[in-house]
């Protein structure tokens, strides 16, 4: 039983990169950097997951402004998703079956992968938040605490979760700031590389 939920719990995961590139996608496509925003980049072991393709000439002519939208699109994808859906998971009784599971760690996750950007890639400037940066360094602030308070409701998701998941979760929350922290940061230096 412990294998179906770290697969249900991956799929959940791997459908929450999946959104935040499409996130990043659609504002491409609406820009005519993109054709198709469904068709992002996430491979099966996540890391270095991108919106590509993308016509990387068009995109060079997109003013600060429009970096700043395509970089915050995946994280309002985040928080659309996350927000909503975890005060639906808190508000409401729910049997602990497989399927509340995915939902209660799709929620999560997209809550963590927002948190992430917002606090960590905000204060050591990395990915995403670097468009931010570009376009109006005083938004730091904002989305900072904003990232504060996603961070409150991860924890209150945390202790509101059913025992026997708790463990689960916290282990998969270190891992995954771990690896986005590290991911962003290598990602970023590559990118600056370029």
């Amino acid at each position: 039983m412990t294998f179906l939920y770290f697969i249900v719990g991956y799929c959940a995961l791997y459908f929450v990169i999946w959104l935040h590139e499409v996130g990043h996608g659609v504002v491409y496509a609406k820009y005519k950097c993109k054709d198709n925003p469904f068709k992002v980049y996430v491979p099966f072991y996540l890391f270095f997951s991108t919106p590509q393709p993308v016509d990387e000439i068009k995109a060079q002519t997109l003013n600060s402004k429009k970096y700043f939208n395509v970089g915050i699109a995946g994280i309002i994808v985040n928080l659309l998703f996350g927000i909503p859906i975890s005060f639906l998971m808190l508000t409401n009784e729910f049997n602990h079956s497989i399927l509340v599971f995915f939902f209660y760690s799709f929620a999560l996750f997209h809550l963590v992968e927002a948190a992430s950007y917002l606090t960590i890639s905000n204060v050591f400037l990395a990915s995403d938040m670097i468009t931010v940066q570009n376009y109006k360094p005083k938004l730091r602030i904002p989305l900072f605490l904003i990232g504060l308070f996603i961070v409150v409701l991860i924890v209150f998701m945390l202790f509101n979760s059913p025992d026997s998941w708790r463990l689960g979760y916290i282990i998969s929350i270190i891992i995954m700031i771990l690896s986005m922290g590290l991911g962003r940061a290598i990602f970023s230096r590559k990118a600056r590389a370029a």
